[in-house]
């Protein structure tokens, strides 16, 4: 079993506006609970930025230095971040043309049946909201006395009663994953460019820990839109380190949670991505976990991201699919209250368990050991 000393750890996070400060909270208190299951118990200390797009914060645990960076993005985020309801609107004409309405549509439905499902719900939610703010609206107004106010109560109650929906729909998370298709599908026809750049900038800090002799492991974790982010990220980091010897042993190591790849590798104008993910699938000493629970109706479950978008990948190379299995790892009273909340089940792969198991993402970012260890160790 191999010991770790020194680790360095990069996060980057889904299609989410809220930024370090959240996940520092989050990483923070979510450790302290897995020590209850996993008996590691994790200092984590305050965050500190350390560039433009990048804050970290040290773990210790067990005689064993984690630095973990966590790779903002954020900002850009909150600029495709539709809020009013033109946007939305917008967003979801983005989605049927080109999620829907496109021959691509059947190679979605064979993918992920739920991730087509889940994104037409926003259009259904829309629809009965129009009508129902629509019918409220001119009962309400037709029970008053005076006819000539009719009109003007019936359109002031109607838009109230569509700002209150609004409102509704953001609290349930209902126009999240409509945000993600149409952000993914203006991203794979090169119509975020600012992402280049930031792309760039992760791959340089990967590239330099990986030359960084010091660091006994680097591992890159990205979860849900982030694993989108981390297919060139990666990639242009593998180009630029300056010794391919430093990915020896397995001491490089990719974890995707809950990706939603196809989003953007299954559209035609992305070819550049598509080479930057067979450049991954030809990198057999780089160690590739990709884990994604059936349960979660927001990622592609157990769908090799690398082959399923016509893509090869070298023997011995490219994604392990794994799943979570999250149902082993609560216990069953909770377990059947979270499958009920779609939205947290999403985010269920950088939380705390109730029982031990084999996935554990605070293990893997802070324990003793490699994480090629940790996986013989629970095998």
């Amino acid at each position: 079993m191999t010991a770790i000393k020194q680790r360095q750890v990069f996060y980057l996070h889904g299609f989410d506006p809220r930024g370090a400060a959240h996940y520092h909270r989050l990483y923070r208190e979510q450790a302290a609970l897995q020590g209850n299951t996993n008996q590691l118990h994790i200092n984590v200390q305050a965050r500190k930025r350390h560039s433009s797009h990048s804050h970290q914060w040290q773990l210790n645990a067990d005689g064993t230095q984690s630095n973990y960076c966590f790779l903002s993005w954020d900002d850009i985020v909150r600029r495709h971040w539709a809020k009013g309801w033109n946007n939305i609107i917008t967003d979801m004409f983005c989605f049927m043309r080109c999620y829907v309405l496109t021959p691509n549509a059947l190679r979605y439905i064979f993918a992920a049946p739920k991730q087509l499902m889940a994104g037409l719900y926003p259009a259904v939610f829309m629809l009965l909201s129009l009508m129902l703010s629509v019918w409220a609206s001119a009962s309400a107004a037709s029970q008053l006395p005076w006819q000539m106010a009719q009109w003007p109560a019936g359109l002031v109650l109607f838009a109230a009663l569509m700002h209150g929906s609004k409102w509704l729909g953001n609290k349930m998370a209902v126009f999240w994953l409509l945000r993600i298709y149409a952000f993914s599908a203006r991203w794979a026809n090169g119509r975020v460019p600012e992402l280049e750049p930031r792309i760039n900038h992760f791959a340089g800090q990967i590239a330099n820990a990986i030359n960084d002799e010091r660091n006994q492991e680097v591992v890159v974790i990205a979860h849900s839109v982030g694993t989108m982010v981390a297919m060139p990220a990666m990639a242009r980091a593998l180009e630029l380190i300056n010794n391919k010897a430093r990915l020896a042993n397995q001491r490089v190591v990719l974890i995707t949670l809950g990706h939603c790849i196809p989003l953007v590798s299954f559209h035609r104008k992305a070819s550049a991505f598509r080479a930057d993910m067979r450049a991954l699938g030809h990198t057999p000493e780089l160690l590739w976990l990709d884990y994604t629970a059936p349960t979660d109706g927001a990622c592609f479950p157990l769908l090799n991201p690398v082959t399923s978008c016509g893509e090869t990948c070298a023997p011995n190379a490219g994604p392990r699919m794994l799943s979570p299995r999250f149902f082993t790892l609560f216990h069953p009273p909770r377990y059947k209250k979270l499958r009920r909340a779609w939205y947290t089940m999403h985010f269920l792969y950088l939380m705390a368990t109730d029982k031990p198991g084999p996935y554990d993402f605070f293990a893997f970012t802070a324990g003793p050991l490699a994480i090629a260890s940790q996986l013989k160790e629970r095998s």
